[in-house]
């Protein structure tokens, strides 16, 4: 795919052919929309909102958000109205569609293009990190559900060949190519372990046959490939695992056992567990809860380097 364009004059930033700078609905931040971020396996689009004024020496730490919608439906518009604000706060936010299942029974399932997509999206903000500010060894990968399963296993999965039929293939030699790791991930009600879930619920098994292509009996590998909690290491970075006990679609013992893998791991993990609360929430909860300080705490403490990445689980047993 070429990626040839035009230059905007604008804090240095080149600008792609036929787009523009565009103050949109959130103000102090600037947005690019529509930008083909990948085209292997068809085309697939980021926006782009980045903070206004010129980028700091080094470039601005940078988030690609994921959105949900159980593997078979991505809708990028209103979770780019929550997290395209954090460009407010000095972040260069990238929010991604990626590949979805057809809801139809038996279909082949989609399973690893999406996981493929997300992985090009972190590649594409690193080989643009020159042209949009950022600094391409700041990235957190930011998912909600099905967004916050593919976050999870940006961060857990490392670089190299994915194994779509089992454990990730053991490294030989120094990965080539840009990395697709990230350096800090914060998961809204993500699914880790995705045999258990269908064995414990089967409101899910549809959504998770349409995604891997049948059930655990029929493709065991891989349903342990896209499984997030098979694949943590003490390598991997900075977790902040947010849930709520009240969620039908992604039971709370999906987080509360990821949460303790990565802290046997050695990763620092902060995790929130939002009594009575169901599955769907962002940022705030009504009037009682605004997780936007939390989520700005650990995201420098992680891509700033004010910390270690972690929040202690008692400030948040103060606010549910």
């Amino acid at each position: 795919m070429s990626r040839a364009g035009s230059k905007w004059a604008w804090s240095g930033l080149e600008m792609l052919e036929g787009r523009g700078l565009m103050s949109g609905g959130l103000s102090g931040v600037w947005e690019i929309p529509n930008i083909v971020y990948t085209d292997l396996g068809g085309p697939q689009h980021l926006d782009l909102y980045l903070p206004t004024g010129p980028a700091p020496a080094g470039g601005r730490p940078a988030i690609l958000a994921l959105p949900g919608g159980g593997w078979r439906w991505v809708d990028r518009n209103s979770l780019g109205i929550t997290v395209g604000a954090l460009a407010r706060y000095g972040y260069v936010v990238a929010v991604a569609d990626y590949a979805y299942a057809s809801s139809t029974p038996g279909s082949p399932g989609v399973w690893p293009t999406d996981f493929e997509d997300v992985r090009d999206a972190v590649r594409w903000l690193r080989d643009n990190a020159g042209r949009f500010g950022i600094d391409p060894s700041r990235i957190a990968a930011w998912g909600e559900s099905a967004g916050g399963h593919l976050a999870n296993l940006l961060g857990t999965y490392p670089d190299g060949p994915v194994n779509p039929d089992g454990p990730p293939a053991d490294p030989v030699g120094t990965p080539t190519g840009v990395s697709a790791r990230v350096q800090a991930v914060v998961d809204f009600y993500g699914p880790t372990d995705l045999t258990s879930l269908y064995n414990e619920d089967p409101r899910d098994r549809p959504f998770l046959e349409t995604f891997l292509g049948g059930t655990p009996d029929q493709y065991p590998g891989r349903y342990q490939a896209a499984s997030p909690l098979l694949d943590v290491t003490p390598n991997d970075p900075p977790f902040f695992v947010i849930q709520g006990t009240a969620d039908r679609a992604n039971p709370y013992d999906q987080s509360t056992r990821f949460a303790a893998s990565l802290r046997a791991a050695g990763v620092p993990t902060s995790f929130l567990l939002l009594p009575n609360v169901p599955h769907g929430f962002r940022l705030k909860l009504g009037t009682n809860l605004n997780l936007l300080p939390d989520v700005l705490d650990f995201l420098d403490s992680a891509l700033n380097h004010h910390g270690v990445g972690v929040l202690p689980d008692g400030l948040y047993a103060s606010r549910a």
